[in-house]
């Protein structure tokens, strides 16, 4: 389920802007092509704006209809606004879109309305306009629950904040959010999760945002309202968190939550490396004592790992190793990926200033995850020949993949990857 387009969504429902029929979130082309929308929201990160550009630009010249580009990539590089899209949004967009879409909806969308409008950059002619930037919702509570059009699976997905306290170099989360963190309340959470269940039976809920345990006053009441509620009787959770905020506390009220799964992103087992790419407040110690916890307390634990950054050193690929052959069985590498640089990032800006990345950077050849079924190695983007070169990378990351990942890999997972592998962008149409 794409909560970013849901929540967009429900907004305009809940203002009383469109209903329901009026209102469309579409998985592929034909769907928006049958929709027929006077409008097209697209919401894409770098990795897809390729996706998103074809899809925008094949309803624009069926319909002519309103394109409006929403999510990381543009917020990161809104003065590269593609050329298919008339408007793009920048950060936030439920205030946002809904003041684009009162506005069409009354006949008043002009350039000087335009002009008027925060949290947008815009094609006016051949140029480019960026507006300034719309401030943030304070209380994210207010906010009507994402608008869930269809069940996709029987996992019912929540986000319980927005935007992050920390800065890893390879994350533009922090530009997106403009470096601030919002929780909701435990009640709006515990409300959510209370709603899902009992409405769609999911068997699992998924937790999505890594830093749900940050606050640990909210994290326990949550879980005292859970339990209240008898939720973990119900329906299992699993979700994502951040190694170095999990103790044994943390992990014995997930425990009692009916946690099932961890994950956690370990990027690499090697301190130095780490340090570089999250900071100094985490260390590969605390990936070991989450795996060492899990297990301990019979939680199943994955984690992702990146290779490939801009000064990593065959010893830091060799920790790494170490670090997996030292835990094998105790966990599972959930994402295996590959490091290409994503605007908005702190590394995008250094690569930058030194002439490693330039303005016609091609967006669609982007790889970051060794696992798609098209991932390949004829085509990569690598940065870091200087320290590991390229044959001898591609022999390390071959080798990893067979002694810790292909080697228990069901059939199954396959299936999941295709299926990631034909996602694109999740869009929003509305007539």
């Amino acid at each position: 389920m794409p909560l970013g387009i849901g929540y967009i969504a429900a907004y305009l429902i809940h203002q009383g802007i469109v209903s329901e029929t009026e209102i469309c979130i579409v998985d592929n082309l034909d769907e928006a092509m049958a929709f027929k929308p006077d409008i097209l929201g697209v919401s894409a990160v770098s990795q897809v704006i390729k996706q998103a550009r074809d899809f925008a630009g094949e309803c624009k010249k069926k319909f002519g209809c309103l394109t409006v580009l929403g999510g990381y990539h543009v917020t990161s590089i809104p003065d590269k606004l593609p050329q298919e899209f008339d408007i793009g949004v920048i950060g936030e967009g439920e205030n946002t879109f809904a003041e684009i879409v009162r506005l069409y909806q009354t006949n008043q969308l002009t350039t000087k309305a335009l002009t008027q409008v925060k949290g947008i950059c815009w094609r006016q002619g051949l140029e480019i306009v960026m507006n300034e930037r719309r401030e943030l919702i304070e209380n994210i509570d207010s906010l009507p629950w994402p608008y869930r059009h269809k069940e996709y699976s029987k996992e019912a997905p929540i986000f319980t904040s927005r935007g992050c306290p920390y800065n890893c170099i390879f994350c533009a989360s922090h530009q997106f959010w403009c470096d601030r963190f919002r929780l909701r309340s435990s009640d709006s959470i515990v409300a959510e999760i209370h709603y899902l269940v009992n409405k769609y039976q999911p068997k699992e809920c998924v937790i999505l945002d890594d830093l749900w345990m940050a606050n640990k006053k909210r994290f326990r009441e949550c879980v005292e309202k859970l339990i209240e509620l008898k939720i973990p009787e119900k329906v299992s959770f699993r979700g994502f968190c951040r190694s170095n905020l999990i103790g044994e506390e943390e992990i014995i009220l997930l425990k009692k939550m009916n946690y099932r799964f961890i994950r956690f992103g370990a990027e690499t087992g090697s301190d130095k490396l780490l340090k570089y790419l999250k900071g100094d407040n985490i260390s590969v110690a605390d990936h070991q004592r989450v795996i060492d916890l899990c297990q301990k307390h019979n939680i199943k634990c994955g984690a992702s790992f990146m290779f490939g950054v801009p000064g990593e050193t065959r010893e830091d690929l060799e920790a790494t190793i170490h670090f997996l052959h030292k835990n094998v069985g105790k966990f599972k590498i959930i994402g295996f990926y590959f490091f290409n640089p994503i605007p908005g990032t702190t590394i995008w800006n250094r690569m930058k200033s030194k002439g490693m990345i330039t303005d016609d950077f091609q967006f669609e050849r982007l790889q970051l995850d060794f696992k798609k079924v098209n991932f390949s190695w004829d085509k990569v983007m690598y940065f870091n020949r200087e320290n590991v070169p390229l044959d001898e990378f591609r022999k390390i990351i071959e080798k990893i993949r067979a002694d810790f990942i292909d080697i228990n890999k069901p059939r199954k997972k396959l299936i999941w990857y295709n299926r990631l592998n034909r996602y694109l962008a999740k869009c929003l149409p509305i007539r």
